[in-house]
């Protein structure tokens, strides 16, 4: 089985690369923003690291 390459990206380039809008992403982030800053999610910036995109895609079973 071959191990999935997170990337950093943009909020806007994740909700594209998953097929919604940046503002349903900001609402799913809104649901779970208690969680992600456990692993460095910052609502104040625009960037996602490589551990929050693969915290997301994990958890709302999407794939990059």
């Amino acid at each position: 089985m071959h191990e999935l390459k997170y990337k950093a990206m943009t909020k806007q380039e994740f909700a594209d690369m998953v097929g919604i809008s940046g503002r349903t992403l900001n609402r799913w982030i809104r649901r779970i923003d208690s969680e992600l800053v456990g692993v460095g999610y910052d609502k104040n910036s625009h960037l996602l690291t490589p551990k929050i995109v693969e915290y997301l895609c994990l958890k709302f079973v999407v794939l990059p």
